[in-house]
């Protein structure tokens, strides 16, 4: 008998495999699953940023997902959006990775980032990134909305997780929307 590994923890493997009547129910279960049921992740922090992934989050990968979470906004004043990176399954933060995330030009915003490389560059030597725990981490991006109503904040998120194996590094472009009031 050949012996395979579970595609997720989170859904029992003797439903993730089985008839092709199945697969259809079973392929949307695994998805819904593949979204965020591990235990061990935290629970999202609600605040007024929205995203449009398919996925649920700001952006998504195999071993970790993006959370875009910003809280009050108000045009002409400094705001923050917290891109939140959650590891998933066995992977965990990189400690010694440079984390960096470079804003796309967005009409009507000002970016406030404090590292060398520009204004629409954050990250973790500018003192941006912060880990939260061993799964979490979060880059905090300031800019100043200049009317209210609903802003793009889009860019390239530069992040890095590890297993007891190997270390993954990918860029995902991450995309949000937040409303300054």
């Amino acid at each position: 008998a050949r012996v395979r590994a579970c595609a997720c923890a989170c859904v029992p493997c003797y439903l993730q495999g089985g008839m092709r009547i199945r697969s259809a129910l079973i392929g949307w279960v695994l998805s819904i699953a593949a979204v965020g049921c591990s235990k061990s992740e935290p629970p999202p922090v609600q605040g007024t940023a929205v995203t449009s992934s398919p996925c649920g989050h700001a952006a998504c990968s195999d071993h970790f997902f993006v959370d875009a979470v910003s809280g009050d906004c108000a045009a002409g004043a400094a705001c923050d959006l917290k891109l939140q990176v959650v590891a998933t399954g066995d992977y965990h933060i990189n400690d010694d990775y440079p984390y960096r995330f470079k804003a796309d030009p967005s009409p009507g915003v000002a970016f406030l980032g404090s590292d060398p490389a520009g204004k629409e560059v954050f990250s973790k030597p500018a003192g941006d990134w912060q880990k939260a725990q061993a799964k979490a981490g979060t880059m905090t991006v300031k800019f100043t909305p200049a009317s209210s109503g609903p802003s793009t904040i889009a860019g390239l998120l530069k992040v890095s997780v590890c297993s007891a194996e190997s270390c993954l590094l990918e860029q995902p472009r991450v995309s949000t929307v937040v409303a300054a009031k």
